[in-house]
């Protein structure tokens, strides 16, 4: 943890404000109310989508809980997340690990004390994360040779795209990681680690299929990839309340994922992003100058801000994106914020994955 504890981090750009309904609704599909939830209340579906896309809520088939904690210290160490860096470090010493065991585990990550299937997953999942190049189907041949399945291996990219949201939803807003950087060093933690560790352990999750209706909707076709496996039917449920919500433009959510796409190279969920804004009138010469000059008339003067940021999230800095997305907060207000906030997010962790596990 102190790896990243280094790490230049803003003041927090959002308020708490705790809601009693989504609370409960967290605490019901996900056993606890996770910290980050009452920083997101204004935009009620980013704070669903925390219970919705998490690994502890029944969506782990292939993936081992201890392999999916590692991935996610491995990629929130990535991104220079220091909230869900702390997040992670916590939930491992909450399993028994020490400091130094998680300190190794991020210095010499594909230590020679890790079987080669774990190795080869942390691997994956570090260069999912970075996406520079983005990853391919072509590149998880490793892990088949390293003996996970094709199920398995979506499911690994899976964890992985999880991870980049989550980094993303914490580090813009620039979520206060101190109180999870000093909570294991509290003089309760090894009372109270036995307690949390029985009330939170990972429900395992079995094969599932989409129901025809389910097969439609927004990345139609990312949704489908992961079909057989419970992330399916989360990550549709996660995209359709994301486009469904009414914060910002239609047009604004389609260029977010447009330029993510984009900036990634990722054609097929930049094309899915620019169907959808010819769905709503504009020219294909239209989109490509958009998406060239990050901005448009077509656009409200708030929302023209949205681009370049989104751009920027791909890899940042993060007291560089932050003090960029305080000016952001300030033209959108908070609601407007909250939600790009979770697009922007959204649309990092499915273009990398999209293009992982389409072959």
């Amino acid at each position: 943890m102190t790896a990243l504890r280094d790490v230049e981090w803003e003041s927090c750009l959002l308020p708490p404000s705790p809601d009693p309904e989504l609370d409960a609704y967290l605490r019901r599909e996900l056993g606890m109310v996770p910290r980050m939830a009452h920083y997101l209340t204004p935009c009620p579906w980013v704070v669903r989508s925390l219970a919705g896309v998490n690994q502890y809520r029944s969506l782990l088939v292939h993936v081992d809980p201890r392999l999916a904690e590692w991935i996610g210290l491995v990629v929130s160490a990535d991104n220079s997340c220091r909230f869900c860096y702390a997040a992670q470090s916590t939930f491992l010493r909450i399993q028994g690990l020490s400091e130094a065991r998680i300190q190794q585990l991020q210095q010499d990550l594909l230590s020679a004390s890790l079987g080669r299937r774990e190795s080869t997953a942390l691997e994956f999942a570090r260069r999912f994360s970075r996406g520079s190049p983005l990853m391919q189907w072509s590149d998880t041949e490793p892990l088949r040779a390293a003996g996970w399945d094709d199920a398995a291996v979506r499911e690994i990219a899976f964890v992985a795209a999880s991870h980049v949201y989550f980094n993303r939803l914490a580090t813009l807003p620039a979520l206060p990681p101190e109180p999870m950087e000093k909570m294991a060093t509290r003089w309760w933690f090894g009372l109270a680690a036995p307690l949390i560790r029985r009330r939170f352990r990972v429900r395992r999750g079995a094969p599932d299929h989409l129901a025809p209706a389910e097969t439609g909707g927004p990345f139609a076709q990312l949704v489908r990839h992961l079909d057989g496996l419970p992330a399916a039917r989360a990550m549709r449920h996660v995209l359709d309340e994301a486009f469904a919500a009414s914060h910002l433009s239609p047009a604004a959510k389609a260029l977010v994922f447009a330029v993510v796409g984009r900036g990634l190279g990722a054609p097929l969920s930049e094309a899915e992003a620019c169907s959808r804004l010819e769905a709503d009138g504009w020219a294909p010469a239209e989109i490509e100058s958009t998406l060239a000059h990050l901005g448009s008339t077509r656009l409200d003067l708030a929302e023209r801000g949205l681009l370049p940021l989104a751009r920027e999230s791909i890899r940042y800095e993060p007291a560089r994106i932050q003090r960029h997305a305080r000016d952001l907060r300030e033209s959108l207000g908070v609601p407007r914020f909250v939600e790009f906030v979770g697009l922007c997010s959204l649309a990092n962790a499915v273009c990398r994955l999209g293009a992982a596990i389409a072959r």
